[in-house]
């Protein structure tokens, strides 16, 4: 087929896609065969309890907060009165991964391309409400539509940025979050150069490399001395520009890690055997049988660049991290660094690169900017994840709401008087 003709279809593809800008979805949590608007249906679980909370946290190795897990602790010394969740939480309720996934119906009939599939690329999300146990949820799914982004994918490789949003709701009707999910869609490129997942221009920029036994010890190191704020309130007036988000080093990667993450986070998400069929079939193009260990894959995760360090770590197993966990470990880092009392008003994060198996993952962050908005004491923060060689990951902004010195000062006061 000629370039022309592609261009023709892709284009023919672009606007009948973005046709359905503005439609809506309200997931349920039972859905097999999935709609094919999330891969795996929407709504896993659809009641936050303390047991969600905790299994979330240990999917992103966060034992020791104890606003999280402590009921007493939680009651009597947070202005909470008892647990709550994390701010990303909702990726143990409505499903991290979100974007329409072709049918083989229309592989076939509608995109008669040389190669598509999709990659997450992260989320922007906006947090309103705390969440506790006992709340239960429900989601409105719209349909945002492709977007053509500039690549340095080799020609005639085309991307597209596939936007779907969710506005999820509590028992009160109250708008807890809205999270707009991001996928690359990519057509046309040429997957006999590099596996699907590899990013553009990625293999000049990093090479796989065994850390050094300094590097170990200095992360084992930071696994005892981890900081967490907790109870002790950091001020909005005792913030400055520039300030250094207390960093969080965790790592390297293992295949165990990214196994607690996909059973922890995404509850639901796992299903097997008949089950999983059910979804499978809905995509076959999507997934082949490696049949030298005679196991169902998604396309190119076992696919590798020949003579490379990606065949002996990727062969026959998922080779990456899930990005769901990445932004759950900036949250963990920020929600250490805040305290109690901040709140986690705003995540934005993308993944040009996707971390693999064996690199120590690196969250930093610094303070851009400060400011006071309506009642609101805010504060911006850039933030990322890197490897061992500095190489960014995940880049992504934060914006946090803190406490006023005299918010404190009044409600003291006010118990003086009382007593």
């Amino acid at each position: 087929m000629s370039e022309n003709e592609q261009a023709k279809y892709i284009e023919e593809f672009v606007a009948q896609r973005n046709k359905k800008i503005g439609e809506f979805v309200i997931p349920q949590n039972k859905e097999l065969p999935p709609q094919m608007d999330c891969w795996y249906g929407s709504v896993m679980n659809q009641t936050c309890t303390a047991d969600i909370i905790r299994q979330y946290c240990y999917g992103i190795g966060d034992w020791l907060n104890p606003l999280y897990q402590d009921e007493e602790y939680a009651r009597n010394k947070t202005r909470w009165g008892g647990i709550i969740a994390p701010p990303t939480i909702m990726d143990a309720i409505v499903q991290p991964y979100c974007g329409p996934m072709l049918t083989d119906e229309q592989i076939k009939v509608k995109t008669p391309f040389e190669s598509y599939f999709s990659l997450p690329n992260g989320s922007t999300r906006w947090m309103y409400q705390v969440v506790r146990p006992g709340d239960k949820f429900h989601a409105i799914q719209v349909d945002l539509g492709l977007t053509e982004l500039k690549t340095n994918r080799p020609a005639p490789a085309r991307v597209f940025d596939d936007v779907v949003r969710r506005l999820i709701y509590n028992q009160r009707e109250e708008l807890v979050s809205v999270h707009d999910r991001h996928m690359d869609v990519v057509i046309n490129q040429n997957l006999h150069d590099q596996p699907f997942w590899l990013a553009p221009n990625e293999k000049g920029k990093r090479t796989f490399r065994r850390i050094t036994d300094g590097e170990r010890d200095a992360i084992l190191e930071g696994y005892d001395h981890i900081k967490i704020r907790g109870e002790n309130r950091l001020y909005w007036e005792d913030v400055k520009d520039g300030d250094e988000i207390w960093p969080l080093t965790v790592g390297p990667l293992s295949s165990y890690d990214s196994i607690a993450a996909y059973g922890n986070i995404v509850h639901g998400h796992g299903i097997c055997f008949d089950a999983e069929w059910q979804r499978i079939r809905r995509a076959f193009h999507f997934h082949t049988l490696n049949q030298e260990i005679n196991q169902w894959e998604c396309a190119g995760t076992s696919h590798a660049i020949p003579n490379s360090f990606h065949t002996k770590i990727f062969s026959g197993g998922a080779p990456v991290a899930f990005y769901f966990q990445m932004e759950g470990l900036l949250s963990r880092m920020i929600t250490n660094w805040m305290g109690d009392d901040g709140f986690l008003t705003m995540l934005e994060v993308r993944m040009p690169i996707i971390p693999i198996i064996g690199e120590v993952l690196a969250c930093r962050g610094k303070v851009k900017n400060k400011y006071i908005k309506g009642n609101e004491n805010l504060v911006d923060l850039d933030i990322n994840i890197e490897n061992q060689d500095k190489v960014v990951l995940m880049p992504g902004k934060a914006t946090v709401r803190l406490q006023h010195h005299n918010d404190y000062i009044d409600i003291e006061k006010i118990s003086k008087k009382l007593a």
